[in-house]
């Protein structure tokens, strides 16, 4: 199967894109689509989309160059391990097991699953509702029926993963993670997450009502199988902090609005 690797660069020293263009491009074709306009001289053959580009903006130039049977995605500030053997793997898992999005697992992560929970697709590969989009392989049939995200209602790409989940279950095809494999990737992240949060809602309520709801019934999943209590200063749990807040206020707003009638 044609794989094609996008390697998604910003600014800032913890992205080591050229290194993993290195590592990818004698296993498959590979592309660079940078936002660090400090580079545009240095690596010229990279698809430079300026600086004010974040996440979807890269998702968009990605989706329109691919042309392959695999897209795999990756950001630059992630250490992938035996990158040959997750590819083979990749492609064995999409071309012959029903799968749509295929992921390794990435040691700092939005989704810390319950494995004992989880579906088991073969040993250390189980099937789980969303996977992580620092490191993943979504086949063509899926990028193909994915809707374009519109940078002006969301900006920096939170909830893509549900999105395209969501495309992929409606297509009756699995999303799996290969936890025989784990990349390495940083805490912490240079966006703030309120933004992040409130631009993913507004992707999800942008959507005609059948992808809305298949995005919903993924959200509704992955909660259900979450660890309960993420540590705190992981992204999980700092995302169900703030999710917390956010309902807090949310109450307060209502109550405030009920007493002035």
């Amino acid at each position: 199967m044609n794989i094609q690797a996008f390697i998604f660069n910003w600014p800032g020293k913890k992205q080591h894109a050229a290194k993993l263009e290195a590592m990818f491009r004698p296993h498959c074709e590979t592309f660079v689509i940078n936002s660090d306009d400090s580079l545009r001289a240095a690596y010229p053959h990279w698809q430079h989309v300026g600086n004010e580009a974040y996440f979807t903006d890269q998702w968009n130039a990605a989706i329109d160059r691919f042309n392959g049977d695999i897209l795999m995605h990756i950001q630059a500030d992630v250490w992938p391990v035996k990158v040959g053997q997750v590819l083979s793997e990749c492609a064995k898992y999409i071309k012959n097991y029903g799968v749509g999005v295929y992921a390794p697992n990435v040691d700092f992560n939005a989704h810390y699953y319950r494995k004992d929970s989880l579906p088991i697709l073969e040993r250390g590969v189980f099937v789980v509702p969303a996977t992580d989009c620092c490191f993943w392989g979504i086949s063509r049939d899926v990028i193909r029926d994915t809707p374009r995200v519109d940078s002006s209602v969301n900006r920096l790409g939170w909830g893509i993963e549900y999105l395209v989940g969501a495309v992929a279950r409606r297509k009756g095809l699995k999303i799996v993670r290969d936890y025989r494999f784990t990349a390495g990737h940083p805490k912490g992240s240079g966006y703030k997450l309120n933004q992040a949060f409130n631009e993913w809602r507004a992707l999800r309520n942008s959507l005609e009502p059948s992808i809305r709801q298949g995005m919903e019934s993924v959200e509704r999943d992955r909660e259900r199988l979450l660890i309960v209590d993420p540590p705190r200063n992981s992204l999980p749990g700092l995302l169900t902090a703030f999710r917390k807040r956010t309902r807090r206020s949310a109450i307060i707003l209502h109550r405030r609005a009920m007493a002035m009638r």
